[in-house]
């Protein structure tokens, strides 16, 4: 595998793939030079820099992305968990007053994102964990 050009997925005002040599190195983090102003790795209040990429040394600079949030190996597997949350609110009134009932179905999923190979689409899996029903 060290001989295989890598795929990065990178993150930022763009979402883009780029392909990285096998002697290529990485580094990540924040403008340089410094201008002494925060909003150059705090911009709207998320952490963005720079990526950059040398091959073989740091004296051979072949890739440098600005305004980066972040970044993965394709060939790192990877899954996301999604939350939802379903249900509906009954009111009753009677002589009483007014009664409330809620009845909540929480369930989480484990979302792989679709990735693109090639050119093609390959399809999302899903592992689905439900919790029961919750009456308040």
């Amino acid at each position: 595998m060290a001989d295989e050009v890598r795929e990065l997925l990178v993150f930022g005002e763009k979402t883009f793939r780029v392909k990285v040599p096998p002697d290529a190195k990485i580094t990540f983090g924040p403008f340089s030079p410094p201008t002494g102003q925060r909003d150059n790795w705090m911009a709207s209040g998320k952490a963005v820099g720079t990526l950059r990429i040398y091959k073989g040394t740091k004296d051979n600079i072949i890739g440098c992305f600005s305004n980066v949030t972040g970044f993965r190996d394709l060939s790192m597997e990877y899954a996301e968990e999604v939350a939802r949350e379903e249900g509906a609110v009954i009111w009753k009134s009677d002589k009483d007053g007014y009664q409330r009932e809620e009845k909540v179905q929480r369930a989480s999923d484990w979302v792989e994102p679709v990735q693109i190979t090639n050119g093609a689409k390959k399809p999302a899996t899903r592992r689905k964990r439900e919790q029961a029903d919750t009456n308040f």
